[in-house]
């Protein structure tokens, strides 16, 4: 094939292929060639210099060719081969939701190694780029679980933690991000109990326990879901991964601590589980924390939020919510501080300040997080 000896960027061939291709849809052949020549004309090199606009109808008119394909593996796999890429994925604008479906229908129709790295690589960053409402049309569906699921479940046994483990664990929990749908599916596919097995598993490994403890902290800021995680076992769990010396770790686990602290009391009747152990632990280990050098956790919204700060008779629970604001708002100023301004958690936090009685770690906090803001131009009375 000609295209595999270019060694550098051509747009004028990408721009005498895609008609042809958008012509002739649905002959197979021609989806075929045309899928491998234009993974060859943008891989590596050569798509960094070749401008959005054409890589967009690239990758609008190889979409067309897995939909209208569905059942061709070799076309597939030269579709996921141009999608897998960094600069496709992260500065090309295309119809994402559709990219992440099709992709995933390639996941569930083909059993190959190579198939699942970059397909779950694929939707583990989509996932964190759709809105709430696709997450939970992809992640509601319990065939898409199943897979993602059972991915994970082979890797466990297998003792194997891989680039397909953390993209698929990846994925999961950017799916079940603000999408309780998606929490409901994960749990009536076993997927909590899995969880807590791999927990076991890969002890001591700090990227599987953040990524893992990351999905279960989306379950527990789920009220009505709350209880499936309040059990004897993963409470003992929850206590020795407080103080894990990760402090990625040691951080999503106070945060599924702050969420199911501020469930019902008819959750807490488990004997041997004490909820005043748990929040006098968490704010223990909150206190402990130095500020890391990177920013640790990305929020699509700080809704889930506004019911721990204004937790008052539970002030560990108002201190790992503040902490969490100062932390992204001072590595990320220009995204959080609008964000926490146009959800009105800013206001929430001037009245933690202005509160003479709020707990003085949490308002000396609550007061660093509101410096931030007027540094940054969002200024209001106290």
């Amino acid at each position: 094939m000609l295209t595999t000896h270019f060694e550098s960027p051509r747009p004028d061939v990408i721009k005498l292929i895609l008609p042809v291709m958008n012509t002739h849809s649905t002959q197979s052949s021609i989806q075929l060639a045309g899928t491998a020549c234009l993974y060859n004309l943008t891989k590596g090199q050569m798509g960094e210099q070749i401008h959005p606009h054409i890589l967009r109808d690239v990758v609008h008119t190889t979409l067309t060719a897995m939909n209208n394909f569905p059942n061709h593996s070799q076309l597939q796999k030269n579709g996921l081969l141009t999608l897998c890429c960094d600069r496709i994925l992260h500065e090309v604008s295309f119809d994402k939701y559709r990219c992440a479906r099709l992709v995933l229908d390639c996941l569930l129709t083909f059993n190959d190694p190579s198939t699942d790295r970059m397909a779950v690589a694929i939707c583990s960053i989509l996932a964190a780029k759709i809105s709430t409402t696709q997450t939970a049309l992809l992640g509601a569906k319990s065939v898409y679980m199943r897979k993602l699921l059972s991915l994970v479940q082979t890797r466990m046994e297998e003792r194997a933690v891989d680039i397909t483990l953390k993209f698929t664990l990846s994925a999961l929990w950017n799916l079940t991000d603000e999408s309780p749908a998606t929490c409901e599916v994960f749990l009536a596919e076993k997927g909590l109990h899995l969880f807590l097995q791999l927990l076991n598993v890969f002890a001591r490994d700090a990227a599987v326990e953040t990524k893992v403890l990351g999905l279960l902290n989306n379950i527990a800021e789920v009220s009505p879901l709350r209880g499936a995680l309040i059990n004897q076992h993963f409470v003992a769990q929850l206590k020795t991964l407080l103080w894990s010396p990760n402090v990625d770790v040691s951080y999503f686990a106070a945060g599924i601590v702050a969420h199911l602290v501020c469930a019902s009391e008819d959750s807490w009747n488990e004997p041997g589980i004490s909820k005043e152990d748990l929040l006098e632990e968490l704010g223990k280990v909150v206190i402990s924390w130095e500020q890391p050098k990177e920013e640790m956790v990305a929020y699509r919204s700080f809704q889930p939020f506004i019911p721990l700060l204004t937790a008052l008779n539970m002030h560990q629970v108002q201190l790992w919510a503040v902490w969490a604001l100062h932390h992204v708002t001072t590595k990320n100023s220009k995204r959080y501080c609008h964000m926490l301004v146009r959800e009105g958690v800013d206001d929430v936090l001037r009245k933690l300040v202005a509160l003479p009685h709020s707990n003085t770690c949490v308002r000396e906090l609550a007061e660093k997080v509101v410096d931030v803001l007027q540094e940054n131009g969002y200024t209001k009375e106290l």
